[in-house]
């Protein structure tokens, strides 16, 4: 008898030490643990002439704190003109944005007032221009190649821009989704795009790492040149 007195006691320590860990394991595996800070710039692919909705949270329910202005289309010339954002981290999909700002030097036209605060959006509306010439499987520079064209050219081109959108961010890195189908035949034809880029996503899709991230639409941003060869 003494030794089942002796015995409870210790199972139940153990059960709850059991419990505790479960409990921290589920913890880190939430989507909380998810998020990731990062600092890049990038642009707001949106086409809805309401705008694109910033968010409280980084959910579709959460409060609308203000909107972002969607793309602006030239009517003579046909050009288009992004609002441009911070964005400084990432959760499963969303990004938390800050200091949205029009470019009124490539609209021609005063800047059009948005929402400048910070606050959450969806990345199906978020592209970024990256002067990198190599994809990679995660954000190091070490890790493997998962993506680049076969001329050796650079991901900064606007065909480029406008089929991906932004997947995860960390760091200065961006995870970029590419859709084949948003992709001209003669992109497609030179891209090299391994395996890996595509496990785990629907048929005509890709992720890839890129680094080199050019927060300006009308030209090309000094000292970010492409990897070497």
């Amino acid at each position: 008898m003494a030794t089942d007195r002796t015995f409870k006691p210790a199972f139940r320590a153990l059960a709850a030490l059991v419990a505790l860990t479960w409990a921290g394991t589920a913890l880190a595996s939430s989507p909380t643990s998810a998020r990731s800070q990062c600092e890049i710039g990038a642009f707001v692919q949106e086409t809805d002439p309401a705008g694109l909705n910033v968010r409280a949270a980084p959910n579709a329910k959460a409060k609308i704190l203000g909107k972002l202005l969607p793309v602006h289309v030239d009517p003579e010339q046909g050009y288009r003109t992004r609002a441009e954002v911070e964005v400084v981290a990432s959760d499963n999909g969303w990004f938390l944005i800050r200091n949205a700002r029009d470019n009124a030097d490539m609209t021609g036209q005063p800047e059009r007032p948005m929402y400048k605060g910070e606050g959450w959006v969806s990345g199906s509306r978020l592209i970024v221009k990256s002067q990198a010439n190599v994809g990679r499987a995660a954000p190091l520079a070490s890790a493997p190649e998962v993506l680049r064209f076969r001329d050796g050219d650079t991901f900064d081109s606007s065909a480029m821009m406008d089929g991906g959108r932004l997947a995860a961010c960390m760091g200065k890195w961006a995870q970029v989704e590419f859709s084949e189908g948003r992709l001209p035949a003669e992109i497609r034809e030179k891209l090299q795009v391994s395996p890996p880029a595509r496990q785990g996503l629907p048929a005509g899709r890709f992720r890839a790492w890129v680094d080199k991230i050019c927060d300006l639409q009308e030209t090309s941003c000094s000292g970010l040149g492409g990897d070497a060869p």
